[in-house]
């Protein structure tokens, strides 16, 4: 529908607190009934994966990227007639872990955020890096809280096969693997029908050289060739960044460079047709990253914001070994999520990399994302958005990477290169304009797009309350909003037949808090991408937890 938002009493008016702490589960997969119609393009699977709940006993999670993992699938049928149907099912991954949780009433080992007993002191930090972890830990994947990203058959990792069980629908549907990912270097293997947690692994079985324990949770894929791209960070004195791809059709892992950097913390990075391009962004870890042991915490691991940490970029050839051929400074910032990033021949007959992204003025939205400054009935909710609420929201942000070598760049052992470059702020959109858990067209990947897509707070709620859609060229913005209606990441579905960068549908998972406590629930939200309106929607009996990311898999690329 048109953008039905208007000013509220508070931002504590517009419920979502149901959607950070669910119970409901659907193990046995069941038809949603629909409002509206579903173009049959759209038919295949959408995956959802991200936390559902952060309280178990007298325990809880401090913040959302802590938060206990769950994953969804929805199934997108073609029928026949011309109709479509959906059929849902979900499956918390990790059991064993809250039980654990629930008996123990603490967190051990490394988490994002969590904050830990005031009365801890400094020995008890330190004893508490020695104190061995459970003997299964490392093997059963019910221990394993990873659930950030979604990687449909990931090449090159071991699998197990998933479940013959027959669970009511599609059993040849042909993702053969679904691994979750996380910040870390490690991965969790589900049945991609059943959701069951099957193993862990992690980015060592790719390669032995990747031994680091941090990584980028977004991989980058080609277009092209299925090819899987990644970094992998190793912490120490120096800290070592090392760039890797993955092929598609071999499963192996080859190096393209491998370099020393200040550590910090990136959760996504850049691909263009012939570059892989990492940004290390004002997000520094202390002692690089030697004090996340100590502290057991990612975040207070960081250090504080401060302008004199420049965002430093290194451009890595993915086509021709070799290696870092560029690297480029920019002024302090912060960024989640890149967008996309293209090639263009300059005037001068060189090559520059547009690259845009969503990009913050500093690190306060890190700390917005603590239940208590986040949910409609966190206890700073308020005084926390009054205080940094405008620096908690981004802009949109291009830079363009200048004159790009084609030959290796000579750097000593431990610093950059003496020819860094300056990159150019080409393009912003204002921060009204403009969503987070960016989406564009996957058809334009590694193109220049026009449109981009994300969900927004327009200062309506404590959370998110609405979907846009932002035009690059004019700077202008369309809207999908419904009061008290809070959307998860809207995940863009190409018409194949289409001709238009925008000739699809955008499919966001949708919490309506507007029933009386404990009867709130979801509904799967499809919209026309081109005019933002509403095409249907699938109503979920219960509430599907506001996490993090989904892919979409079209029935026409599904390997049957």
């Amino acid at each position: 529908m048109a953008s039905q938002a208007g000013p509220r009493a508070s931002i504590l008016d517009w419920p979502n607190e149901a959607g950070f702490q669910t119970l409901h589960e659907q193990h046995d997969p069941i038809s949603l009934p629909i409002t509206g119609s579903i173009p049959a393009y759209a038919a295949g699977v959408l995956y959802r994966t991200g936390p559902s709940s952060y309280k178990v006993g007298k325990f809880s999670y401090s913040h959302w990227f802590d938060g206990f993992g769950q994953t969804y699938r929805f199934e997108i049928i073609a029928e026949e007639d011309g109709t479509t149907r959906v059929v849902y099912n979900s499956r918390k991954a990790n059991d064993a872990l809250i039980e654990r949780m629930r008996k123990a009433g603490d967190v051990g080992g490394i988490t994002f955020g969590q904050r830990r007993d005031p009365c801890v002191g400094i020995f008890g930090k330190v004893m508490s890096i020695f104190r061995p972890a459970p003997s299964k830990e490392s093997n059963d994947p019910g221990l394993v809280n990873v659930a950030v990203t979604l990687r449909p058959d990931m090449p090159g990792l071991p699998s197990f096969p998933p479940s013959k069980r027959e669970i009511g629908h599609s059993p040849n549907i042909g993702i053969k693997s679904l691994w979750t990912g996380t910040d870390s270097a490690r991965l969790k293997q589900l049945d991609p029908r059943t959701l069951e947690p099957l193993a862990t692994s992690s980015q060592k079985s790719l390669d032995p050289r990747l031994k680091g324990p941090l990584s980028g949770a977004h991989s980058q894929t080609d277009p092209l060739t299925g090819d899987v791209f990644n970094y992998n960070l190793e912490l120490g004195l120096h800290a070592t960044y090392r760039i890797f791809r993955t092929s598609a059709s071999t499963g192996e892992t080859e190096m393209l460079a491998t370099f020393p950097a200040k550590a910090a913390y990136i959760h996504s990075f850049f691909m263009s047709e012939d570059y892989v391009t990492l940004a290390i962004w004002s997000s520094r870890y202390e002692k690089n990253g030697i004090k996340i042991v100590l502290e057991q915490n990612i975040l207070e691991a960081i250090s504080l914001f401060s302008p004199s940490n420049l965002t430093h970029w290194y451009v890595i050839d993915r086509r021709h070994g070799h290696g870092m051929v560029a690297e480029f400074e920019s002024p302090a910032a912060f960024s989640f999520h890149s967008i996309n990033a293209w090639q263009e021949t300059n005037d001068e007959g060189y090559m520059d990399i547009l690259a845009e992204l969503i990009e913050f003025e500093n690190l306060d939205v890190m700390h917005k994302f603590y239940y208590e400054n986040l949910t409609s009935e966190g206890r700073n909710t308020v005084s926390f958005d009054a205080k940094v609420g405008g620096t908690s929201t981004p802009r949109l942000a291009r830079y363009r990477l200048e004159n790009i070598s084609a030959k290796p760049l000579k750097r000593s052992s431990h610093s950059s290169s003496k020819g860094v470059k300056k990159a150019k702020l080409e393009l912003t959109v204002e921060k009204s304009k403009v969503g987070e858990l960016p989406t564009i067209n996957p058809k334009f990947v590694t193109r220049q797009h026009r449109y981009v897509y994300g969900v927004v707070n327009r200062g309506y709620s404590s959370f998110l309350d609405g979907i846009c859609k932002t035009d690059t060229r004019t700077g202008e913005a369309l809207f999908w909003d419904d009061w008290g209606c809070t959307p998860g990441e809207a995940i863009f579905v190409a018409n194949p037949a289409g001709d238009g960068e925008d000739d699809g549908v955008l499919m966001s998972v949708v919490l309506d808090g507007r029933a009386a406590a404990g009867k709130e629930s979801s509904f799967l939200l499809v919209l026309d991408a081109k005019t933002m309106k509403e095409m249907a929607r699938a109503e979920v009996n219960g509430v599907v937890g506001l996490g993090f990311h989904g892919v979409h898999v079209q029935q026409s690329v599904i390997k049957v």
